[in-house]
């Protein structure tokens, strides 16, 4: 009896240890690609390349979910975000066609009020399966949809935000911009720039100017969600008129929305405190990651002999 706790008791030590060597690995894979991943992000030559592709993805994305007019998608479950990464254009009501692979895919579901909750479910997963399988096999959005995670360096502040900034310098022009709750907080930490015009630039807002009823508006446009505000009469609040599926409301890693990143790169205040990372300094943190993971390595295969 003595014997089978024995080999019982080994037996689970050893398991033990090949899941804590295992979760080891694992960790030092998923921190070695992170590590990678910053290394192209701080190269030039491939952060140029990934520029160029990025840029290309976004005008391409900008045009697709322009045509996702309200008259034609409005109370669908889709969002026209789902559809645009995969090369799905609106062509009619509920219906969209592959600018690539030409192929059509009906989008209409039954209202929800007419079927039962599970039937309504079913309907909106099957739609969303076929925004990838109705597509040809060749089709080039099958395998690879539209990317545009912008790399938030001086390229991108030169070259898309203080352009939109500038759209915001016009005469006549009056803000009644409600400041984002994130902003208020952070300018009491932190100097940040507070102005309006470079709040709703890093919102994606640009300022435009039609003629409705015949006269001269100036309206707010969004490029990520195809959002648009008339200025003057009301409030402006530049967080919650963006569609919910908006990417500048996208969540980070560190719990930051998209833009609010956006924003604090603005600040001069906050260059100030940050220093550029530079490729050796990529290089010494995998060395000391691989040294320290090697180490906890071999203390969990002498802890489990």
């Amino acid at each position: 009896m003595d014997v089978e706790e024995a080999d019982d008791s080994h037996i689970a030590s050893a398991t033990a240890s090949e899941v804590s060597l295992g979760s080891l690995h694992e960790l030092k894979r998923k921190a070695q690609e992170k590590l990678s991943s910053l290394t192209q992000t701080i190269s030039p030559e491939s952060s140029a390349k990934r520029s160029r592709i990025c840029t290309e993805s976004f005008s391409t994305y900008k045009a697709l979910v322009k045509s996702y007019k309200f008259e034609l998608w409005a109370g669908n479950e889709i969002s026209p975000r789902e559809l645009a990464v995969y090369g799905w254009e609106c062509k009619a009501k509920d219906q969209v066609r592959c600018i690539a692979c030409r192929q059509f895919l009906c989008t209409s579901v039954p209202k929800i009020t007419d079927v039962a909750i599970d039937v309504y479910n079913r309907c909106i997963r099957r739609i969303r399966e076929q925004i990838l399988s109705s597509h040809l096999l060749t089709c080039l959005y099958r395998s690879k949809p539209l990317e545009f995670k912008h790399d938030i360096d001086e390229d991108f502040l030169n070259d898309v935000v203080r352009p939109r900034i500038s759209t915001y310098d016009v005469e006549g022009l009056e803000m009644k911009m409600i400041v984002p709750e994130l902003v208020r907080k952070n300018t009491e930490r932190v100097k940040l720039s507070s102005g309006h015009s470079v709040v709703g630039a890093s919102l994606g807002w640009s300022i435009e100017t039609e003629t409705i009823a015949g006269r001269k508006q100036f309206v707010a446009v969004c490029e990520y969600c195809a959002r648009s505000f008339v200025l003057g009469y009301t409030d402006f609040d530049p967080v919650k008129t963006h569609q919910r599926w908006c990417p500048l409301l996208d969540i980070n890693d560190d719990g930051a929305p998209l833009w609010m990143v956006i924003y604090m790169r603005m600040s001069p205040s906050m260059h100030q405190k940050t220093s550029p990372i530079s490729i050796k300094d990529v290089e010494r943190a995998k060395r000391l990651l691989s040294r320290s993971l090697s180490v906890i390595s071999r203390e969990t295969l002498c802890d489990s002999q």
